[in-house]
């Protein structure tokens, strides 16, 4: 893999930046140490070093000169393993989510306009040929087979004619979570990448397991990888959240801490594993999405363990997490916060309409200003499109989006609102809630229900809706609801409410 020393040159160190010396270190020394661990198998890293070495030499075969390729994000072993690859190589990294459909991943791939494209063989669809066609660019296949991890080149795709390089500096090109249009895209510089690294001074030993069980294709994957790929340590991978499985990982690695997104959390207390699956916890933790106070107090009853919620995001980075420490009575004080905001962080809560600061107490639009961000304003502040209030004590609690509350007639409706009601009839599993066009009243909410498949007699829909109208105010109950299968997410395991409103094809009837 080229340089070994990990005290390099002067002309070396501006040439491989810190984590790619790094990832190199792991690769050439980690050996047998387990790397990977999916389903039933277990990768070494050795393993994941000759795939690294594989997919370097054909990336280098297909673009000598160039410095960047897309990468299309799956949780399956490959694809970390092409992204401490890349990384090492050095090559920058246009991330790329495989959790979407063929057209619009195509319409990602457009927009990135990659050299190289590298996914596995379920994206490989005609379409994505195609389009990687149109570019110029060329394609390399990635995945796993018998032996271990395989990489080959595409056929007829073999050779990049374009010549777009990216900027220099870019290390990743991180696409945020899209919940309510087309995502964005976070540059992550290299040398903003070697605070994550530039204490790993220890003997390439190995022997720490995490499990990991959000998108990898996210920046908090992002997060994960880069640690992963310069301890190195044991990655034990999820390819979609399977609390029971999950329960069972816990079991046999014993974390102190370990997660799940919000959503996950709630199918954990559904499916309820044996509490002595979790006897090494000190605390479950969460974040990218508010989570139920009532899911919190019921894992917390069910296991004895706390719940700690963070709050974040690829632009702002973290912004409040809870402390370790905190006692029960602390944790009942500030029930339903996303923790305290770090000491290096302001948080500031505005008023939508005046865009001028509220109280403590009061709910508003946030903006923060994190010297750690990856993207704010000229003059530091970012506007999120987050609701939220502070208390007295710098406790962050997050009140849903923007985007979640709709106006109907003039009334606002806040769909959180309506989705938690709906949550306390106990035959609901989940729920989510979204606004429809009304010609008279501009938006109505209308809601998906998905039913506990144990429970009898199970409501109809008008029985769901006999429920909220009991307890919400008549401006605010769902003019539709509908009982599906399952709620749509994004990738970050958020109620997708583009989604939802696609099952509202007809057009909904107007209440008052």
């Amino acid at each position: 893999m080229g340089v070994t020393s990990d005290q390099p040159t002067a002309a070396t160190e501006i040439s491989v930046p810190l984590v790619s010396r790094r990832i190199r270190r792991v690769l050439e020394q980690a050996g047998d140490i387990p790397a990977i661990e999916f389903e039933d198998r277990e990768l070494t890293w050795s393993q994941v070093a000759e795939f690294a070495r594989s997919l370097a030499s054909l990336v280098k075969a297909a673009d000598p000169g160039g410095r960047s390729a897309a990468l299309v994000f799956r949780n399956r072993p490959a694809t970390p393993s092409a992204m401490i690859a890349l990384l090492a190589a050095p090559r920058s990294v246009l991330m790329v989510s495989g959790i979407q459909p063929t057209l619009s991943l195509c319409s990602d791939v457009r927009t990135v306009r990659p050299s190289i494209v590298i996914a596995d063989a379920t994206a490989w669809t005609p379409q994505l040929e195609e389009t990687v066609r149109e570019l110029g660019a060329a394609g390399i296949q990635i995945g796993e087979d018998e032996h271990g991890l395989a990489v080959s080149v595409r056929q007829g795709l073999a050779r990049a004619r374009s010549d777009k390089q990216p900027d220099s500096d870019m290390a990743i090109l991180v696409p945020t979570s899209g919940t309510t249009g087309p995502p964005k895209r976070i540059s992550i510089t290299w040398k903003w990448l070697e605070r994550f690294v530039r204490d790993v001074d220890a003997p390439v030993v190995g022997g720490r397991a995490f499990i990991h069980a959000i998108p990898l294709g996210t920046v908090g994957g992002v997060l994960t990888m880069l640690p992963w790929g310069t301890r190195p340590l044991t990655m034990a991978l999820m390819e979609r959240v399977d609390v029971s499985r999950w329960a069972d990982l816990v079991e046999r690695h014993k974390p102190e801490y370990a997660g799940l997104p919000p959503a996950g959390l709630h199918t954990l207390l559904e499916v309820r594993p044996p509490k002595e699956k979790f006897a090494s916890l000190k605390a479950f933790v969460t974040g990218s999405a508010p989570l139920d106070p009532v899911v919190a107090d019921g894992l917390e009853e069910a296991y004895g363990r706390p719940v700690f919620l963070s709050y974040g995001s690829t632009e702002s980075g973290v912004v409040s997490n809870w402390p370790r420490d905190a006692s029960p009575e602390l944790r009942r004080a500030k029930r339903g916060s996303s923790g305290r905001v770090l000491p290096s962080v302001e948080v500031r809560i505005l008023d939508p309409e005046t865009w001028e600061p509220l109280p403590v107490g009061q709910v508003g639009i946030m903006e923060i200003n994190n010297p750690d961000a990856r993207f704010s304003g000229p003059d530091g502040w970012m506007r999120t499109n987050d609701l939220g209030r502070l208390d007295e004590d710098r406790f962050l609690y997050v009140e849903g989006r923007v985007d979640d509350v709709i106006i109907r007639g003039g009334l606002k409706v806040p769909l959180i609102e309506v989705e938690r009601v709906l949550s306390e009839h106990p035959a609901v599993a989940r729920c989510g809630a979204t606004g429809l066009p009304d010609a008279r009243l501009g938006q109505v909410p209308a809601a998906l229900v998905v039913l506990k498949p144990d429970l009898e007699p199970q409501p109809g829909e008008a029985d769901l809706v006999v429920w909220l109208r009991e307890r919400l105010a008549p401006f605010k109950v769902p003019v539709r609801v509908l009982i599906v299968d399952d709620i749509p997410l994004t990738p970050m395991m958020k109620t997708n409410r583009k989604a939802l409103r696609e099952y509202f094809a007809a057009p909904a009837p107007t209440k008052t």
